[in-house]
């Protein structure tokens, strides 16, 4: 979500006169889109925000400025901490931006968080990729989980009309695009409140026939709305990519109850067996948290089992990280440091030889690859993924950016495929439909 903010702050300082420019240190203007969602990512921004004073201060020109989550739950008092921040931004506040921007360079300095409509119609984007396009579907999130903060920070949930992600799909096909990916805070509770009445899945089958639009991926769903409808997606549409990201958080049902999850591991662990049974081949990651609150280590041990039993593809594995204004801040039995990184430790050596074992499955298989561009190993291999959403390294030409190629799976890693080209004609890479 982040990342497709910050392709849509670069569209509208673009529409300013700016250009992006590769060395921030060079540039005329900074702005640091910011995330809350753990205490990692917040001390590293205020890291970040030091840098920039010493340019501040030899360069009376030059403006900086923060945006995203961080900038939502302080405000103010980032100017107060950091009195050369010329223009503070919320999650909701991205039109403001052409009116703090030219507030800031008449010296006045502006802050605008008040949660106000994300309406996005209108906003062009400066995206990463030319063939890869993330498009936000809805905003904010009902559920309040006991850990989380982006209720707080994104506001409740509104979700933007079919009609009009419609038209952004079309205009992205009609640009050379070839994958899109759905984006939302729980992105599964898509079309609430809107009329005619419409859900994810009947999004997805909406965006299926648009012509040029290979692949259709979403992240990330809340497993309670795991629908037969949106599982009949995966088996039954070939654009949906059979992908699917499902956020545990933990093995046992007492911290499942704490955390506010409203599944037991039992219900959890059947919509998997289910979604298996009906899409063989579908890649499925997930995240744990280390060291909850009230966590012991019977509560660790089930989520050690769970991934025994469950077997994802990938995990995501974080401890836990207190968040301000949650409700677990107030629960108590707060886990050591050390010991949740210890339990983070364990789940992460317990994942890796399943995501070896999974990932060695694909051994021989011929697969459609969306070549992405070289690699970053700087080995001049190119990298692509998978519909399932493994990265595969191949050689190959660079002008295979943004193709469809057919591709032998020759060797796994843990994190990883590496493949060949399947097929040649006439001397060249023959791309896969």
């Amino acid at each position: 979500m982040n990342v497709h903010d910050s392709e849509r702050i670069a569209g509208l300082m673009a529409r300013e006169g700016y250009a992006l420019v590769n060395d921030p240190m060079a540039a005329d203007c900074v702005i640091l889109n910011t995330c809350a969602v753990r205490e990692k990512a917040e001390q590293k921004f205020y890291s970040d925000l030091g840098r920039f004073r010493e340019i501040k201060e030899s360069r009376p020109g030059f403006l900086l400025g923060v945006a995203g989550c961080v900038a939502q739950q302080e405000g103010a008092r980032i100017q107060s901490r950091a009195p050369y921040v010329d223009f503070v931004f919320g999650t909701t506040n991205l039109r403001d931006l052409p009116r703090l921007l030219r507030e800031a360079q008449e010296d006045h300095p502006a802050v605008e968080t008040a949660f106000g409509e994300a309406g996005l119609a209108g906003l062009v984007p400066i995206r990463q990729s030319r063939f890869q396009a993330h498009v936000t579907i809805m905003h904010g999130c009902d559920r309040f989980c006991a850990f989380c903060v982006i209720p707080r920070l994104r506001g409740r949930e509104h979700s933007r009309p079919p009609d009009e992600i419609e038209r952004e799909v079309r205009d992205l096909a009609a640009a050379g695009y070839k994958e899109v990916t759905l984006l939302g805070q729980t992105v599964s509770s898509y079309g609430k409140g809107l009329h005619p009445a419409i859900d994810l899945a009947g999004l997805i089958e909406r965006l299926h026939d648009i012509e040029g639009i290979a692949r259709i991926r979403f992240v990330s769903p809340h497993p309670s709305d795991l629908t037969p409808r949106l599982v009949s997606c995966f088996r039954d549409l070939p654009k949906a990519a059979r992908h699917i990201h499902l956020p545990l958080q933990s093995g046992s049902d007492r911290i499942l109850r704490l955390m506010r999850r409203d599944y037991a591991y039992n219900e959890y662990r059947e919509w998997i067996v289910s979604l298996r049974v009906q899409v063989p081949d579908i890649t499925i990651s997930t995240d744990l948290i280390a060291g909850f609150p009230g966590e012991t280590p019977r509560d660790h041990e089930a989520s050690v089992r769970a991934l025994k039993e469950i077997r994802f593809d990938h995990l995501f594995a974080f401890k836990y990280s207190s968040r301000a204004r949650t409700p677990a801040l107030r629960l108590s039995g707060h886990v050591p440091e050390g010991l949740k990184e210890e339990r983070l430790a364990e789940l992460l050596s317990m994942q890796n030889p399943i995501s070896l074992e999974m990932n060695s499955a694909w051994i021989g298989r011929i697969v459609s690859v969306l070549v992405e561009g070289e690699g970053k190993k700087g080995d001049g291999k190119l990298m692509g993924r998978t519909a399932g959403n493994h990265a595969v390294h191949l050689d190959g030409s660079r002008n295979l950016a943004g193709e469809m190629v057919q591709v032998r799976i020759c060797k796994a890693g843990h994190h990883s495929l590496i493949g060949e080209l399947a097929a040649r004609r006439s001397g060249r890479e023959m791309v896969a439909d």
